[in-house]
């Protein structure tokens, strides 16, 4: 179950300019990315938007598998 203060978060950063999955228990924010100059700037949008989270890459499909044990 996700705490308020996780929600609030989750609302505060609504403007991550990418479709993603935050992890909240292994602090790791997962981003569906296709192209190698998007790749490149993650680490500084982890540092703007999740700053003390991992950047990851995975695909869509990968984002919806991880989404659905998320909420389980």
């Amino acid at each position: 179950m996700v705490s308020l203060f996780n929600w609030l978060l989750d609302i505060m950063k609504t403007k991550f300019p990418y479709e993603h999955v935050i992890n909240y228990e292994t602090k790791e924010v997962w981003i569906s990315c296709n192209s190698a100059t998007t790749a490149l700037g993650i680490p500084a949008l982890m540092k703007k938007y999740y700053p003390g989270y991992i950047g990851r890459i995975g695909s869509k499909e990968y984002l919806d598998t991880l989404r659905n044990q998320l909420a389980h």
